[in-house]
């Protein structure tokens, strides 16, 4: 008994500190700790039919008759499997719940299940492995597993709120990418070309990734704080989210909100957003330098302070010219 209680105290307990951890993330509007636990518990259970699929590999990841039929048996037939069957465990429980209400929480949920899924096989290797390295898979091999499954799950928060008919695209798109990235780190183990530092390295990497996916998703919020400027998901920016799932090209929406923020130079009433503005991100990845003949650049101040004032309330009139006045040049293509 005392054995068992160490089992499940080095292989859960990091597990739920790592849910909390993520949880905490969300500062605008935090999940149902139940609706979470689900997810978890989901997760956990999802490894029973994804250890069913995997062992139709299982000869060809324990003698691979070479690298490239490794290669292809990690990503197809453990990656693909695995972030399949973490991203139906949210589907499940989290998608379609009316506390799914904002991008971020996809990531939230996602992670959770992730996380779950990792804690079950962590108990599973740590029973025959002993606990040393139940508690080393724990803290590394959990947090690779909430990476993983948080890319899905920004597809997922990204898809639910984007324009109908992006919705398989968007998600089938942050699949297979989760699923490339999971075959390729388990090839670069099972294979023995990284070594224990380089593993860490490359979770303290995908660690970040995943903190720069939640802070992306949280401008995309609706219960972001007043003064913030929000990026409305459009077609045409849902579509390249998905191209952009790893690094996404947020730099000139952060310094379309500051300067927004300096410009107004106060903050808005409570309870009254300022308008939210909608932001390419393809054209983010332009050029910042506009040619000086850009005809659009020289269109007279007046003229736009003029076309705004015939399409918005005057309480949104000053916020939007000056916002407009201040990034009259930032980037190719303008807005």
């Amino acid at each position: 008994m005392p054995d068992l209680l160490r089992l499940l105290a080095v292989t859960l307990i990091p597990g739920v500190l790592w849910v909390l951890y993520f949880h905490r993330k969300d500062k605008y509007e935090r999940e149902p700790g139940g609706l979470v636990a689900k997810a978890f518990l989901m997760g956990a259970v999802m490894i029973i039919p994804a250890g069913i699929v995997e062992s139709l590999f299982r000869g060809v990841l324990r003698n691979p008759p070479s690298l490239g039929a490794l290669l292809l048996a990690a990503v197809f037939g453990v990656g693909l499997v695995e972030e399949f069957f973490k991203y139906w465990a949210v589907r499940r429980v989290a998608y379609n719940h009316p506390a799914f209400n904002e991008p971020v929480d996809g990531i939230i949920y996602a992670v959770s299940a992730g996380l779950g899924f990792a804690a079950f096989e962590n108990v599973l290797y740590a029973s025959t492995m002993g606990l040393g390295v139940g508690l080393v898979r724990a803290v590394l091999t959990s947090l690779v597993h909430a990476s993983f499954s948080g890319i899905v799950g920004f597809g997922m928060g990204i898809a639910k709120f984007a324009p109908r008919g992006m919705e398989g695209a968007v998600i089938g798109r942050s699949l297979m990418l989760a699923a490339v990235l999971h075959g390729v780190y388990d090839f670069l183990l099972m294979s023995q070309m990284m070594n224990f530092y380089l593993t860490v390295l490359v979770v303290v990497l995908l660690h970040s990734v995943l903190l720069s996916r939640i802070r992306f998703a949280l401008k995309l919020s609706p219960f972001s704080n007043p003064g913030d400027v929000g990026v409305e998901i459009t077609r045409e920016n849902a579509d390249d989210a998905a191209h952009e799932l790893v690094l996404p090209r947020q730099m000139v929406a952060d310094d379309r909100a500051q300067a927004a923020r300096n410009t107004l130079g106060r903050t808005p009433q409570p309870g009254v957003l300022p308008p939210r503005v909608p932001v390419d991100l393809h054209r983010l990845t332009e050029d910042h330098e506009r040619p000086d003949h850009d005809d659009a650049a020289q269109q007279p101040e007046e003229e736009t302070e003029h076309a705004i004032e015939t399409v918005l309330p005057t309480s949104n009139k000053r916020y939007l010219v000056s916002f407009i006045s201040t990034h009259r040049n930032p980037i190719k293509g303008g807005f």
